[in-house]
C-alpha cells in the first residue's frame, strides 16, 4: 500500500514538472515572439531614415531627403532654419517619425567653383591695386578668397593682361582674366555744388550738402574743408576753402563765401518748421512709394494747398516755410521753402536756385536728385500754365523763353543737370507716376 501511494506521488510530482516546464518554454517563447517584433518595428522604423545624406552648400535642408519613403507624420525636432548650408560641415538631425526619434548625419560639402566677371582696372603708376578690384558679382553658396595669381607689376605705364584665382571653402578655384591699365595721372580731381552760403548765429553749417568730388582715376578722392576761419557765433562773411586730392597726389581747391547773419525778427528754427512739414509728409506719401512718387506728391500738395498772395518775408527760408504750412498763403518764395523743407524730411536731395536775372521778377525753386542726376522742381502755379516736376534744363528753357525769362539762373553756381526727359513717366492728369 505504502508503494502505491508512493508511486503515485511520483507520478503527479512528475505531471507538475511537466507542466511547469511547458509553461516556462510558453513564456520564453512569448518573450522571445516580443523581443522579435520589437526588433522588427526598430529595424523596419530605421529603414525609413538615411543614416546620412549630404547636401551641396547652398542647397535647402528638405525633410525628404532624409526619408528613403515619403513619410507625412515625419518632422524635424532640429532646428534647421540655424544651419547655415553656405558653411561646410557635418550636423546630427533629428527626426520624429510618429512617437520616436530617430537621428541622421547632414554633411554639407561645397562641389561647384565660384564664378565671377572680370573688370578691366585702371590704376596710377605705382599706384594700390587689390585683386577684388578686378571681379564684380562674385556668384559662391560658400566664402571666396580673391587673390592675384602673379601679383603685377605697376611701375611702368601701359597694358597687362592679370589672372585672378577665385578659391571658395571646398577649395573649388576659378580663374578669371582681366586688363590693367597704368598710367600715369597728372589730372586732379572735380568739386561739383561749391557755394556761398549764408546761415544765422548760432546755426550749424553743412558744409558738404551737396558737394561732390570726382576724379578720373580714383573713385574715392578725399574732400578737405578748411572752415578755420569761420565764426558762426558772429555776424560777418568768411572764407571756405575746398581741398580734394586723388591717390596720385593730385589736387584741386575751391572757396565759397559763408554769411553770418543775426537772426531776423520772427525767425523760425528749423526743427519747428520741419515738425510741420513732417505732418504734411505723414498725410501725403507712405512707405511704399518711390522717392519720385513722394517728390511728385510734395510737388502737388505745394503746388494745390497754397495761395498765391504776392509777397513774403524773405529773411529766411525757415520763415517762409513757416508762413506756408500755418497761413496756407505766400508767393514764390513760401512754396520753394515748403517744398523744400518736406524734400529735406524725405531725405530727397535738393539744392535752392535763385533767379540771376531780376530786372523783371525775382524767383526761387529748386533742383532735386532722385538717383539719376539733378532737375528742375518749381511748385509754384504760374499764369502761363505749365508743370515744373523734373525738367531738365533745356524743358525749363523752352518756357522761360516764352515767358519773359522766368526762370534764368547762372548754371555755373549748381550742380551739373539730367539731360534726359523722363516726362514720359509722368501722369499729370492722375497726379501719379507711370512705373
Amino acid at each position: 500500500m505504502d508503494d502505491y501511494r508512493y508511486q503515485k506521488r511520483q507520478k503527479m510530482r512528475a505531471r507538475r514538472r511537466r507542466a511547469q516546464r511547458i509553461k516556462m518554454t510558453g513564456m520564453c517563447i512569448a518573450t522571445l515572439i516580443v523581443f522579435i517584433f520589437i526588433v522588427f518595428l526598430a529595424i523596419s522604423n530605421l529603414s525609413k531614415i538615411k543614416k546620412n545624406v549630404t547636401l551641396e552648400a547652398g542647397s535647402e535642408i528638405n525633410i525628404k531627403d532624409f526619408l528613403k519613403k515619403e513619410n507625412a507624420d515625419a518632422k524635424f525636432v532640429t532646428d534647421v532654419s540655424q544651419i547655415n548650408t553656405g558653411n561646410i560641415g557635418s550636423h546630427e538631425i533629428v527626426i520624429k517619425i510618429g512617437k520616436k526619434e530617430y537621428t541622421s548625419k547632414l554633411t554639407i560639402e561645397d562641389t561647384k567653383a565660384p564664378t565671377a566677371k572680370a573688370n578691366d582696372v585702371t590704376v596710377n603708376k605705382d599706384g594700390q591695386i587689390e585683386a577684388n578690384q578686378f571681379v564684380t558679382d562674385i556668384k559662391d553658396a560658400t566664402k571666396v578668397d580673391v587673390s592675384f595669381k602673379n601679383k603685377p607689376d605697376v611701375s611702368k605705364d601701359g597694358e597687362s593682361e592679370v589672372t585672378i584665382v577665385l578659391t571658395d571653402e571646398g577649395k573649388n578655384q576659378k580663374e578669371v582674366k582681366a586688363k590693367l591699365t597704368v598710367v600715369s595721372d597728372s589730372q586732379p580731381p572735380v568739386i561739383e555744388g561749391v557755394k556761398d552760403i549764408t546761415a544765422y548765429i548760432g546755426e550749424t553749417v553743412s558744409y558738404k550738402k551737396d558737394v561732390t568730388v570726382t576724379d578720373n582715376m580714383d573713385q574715392n578722392p578725399t574732400l578737405d574743408i578748411d572752415n578755420s576761419k569761420v565764426n558762426l557765433n558772429k555776424a560777418g562773411t568768411y572764407e571756405v576753402v575746398y581741398t580734394a586730392t586723388d591717390s596720385a597726389g593730385n589736387t584741386s581747391s575751391a572757396t565759397s563765401k559763408i554769411t553770418i547773419k543775426e537772426k531776423p525778427k520772427g525767425y523760425v528754427d528749423k526743427e519747428d518748421v520741419y515738425a510741420l512739414a513732417q505732418k504734411v509728409v505723414d498725410k501725403i506719401t507712405n512707405d511704399s512709394m518711390t522717392d519720385m512718387e513722394k517728390a511728385f506728391a510734395i510737388y502737388r500738395w505745394t503746388k494745390t494747398n497754397i495761395g498765391y498772395t504776392g509777397t513774403s518775408n524773405k529773411d529766411s527760408w525757415t520763415i517762409g516755410a513757416y508762413q506756408a504750412f500755418t497761413k496756407k498763403s505766400g508767393d514764390c518764395f513760401n512754396y520753394y521753402a515748403a517744398a523744400k523743407a518736406m524734400l529735406d524730411v524725405c531725405g530727397i536731395q535738393n539744392v535752392d536756385i535763385v533767379k540771376s536775372d531780376t530786372s523783371h521778377s525775382a524767383h526761387y525753386w529748386s533742383l532735386i536728385n532722385l538717383g539719376d542726376g539733378w532737375y528742375h522742381f518749381d511748385a509754384t502755379p504760374r499764369k502761363g500754365g505749365g508743370n515744373f516736376f523734373m525738367l531738365t534744363d533745356a524743358e525749363l528753357a523752352a518756357y522761360s523763353t516764352k515767358h519773359k525769362n522766368s526762370h534764368i539762373f547762372d548754371s555755373s553756381l549748381y550742380p551739373e543737370r539730367a539731360t534726359v526727359s523722363v516726362q514720359d513717366k509722368i501722369n499729370y492728369a492722375k497726379g501719379t507716376i507711370n512705373k
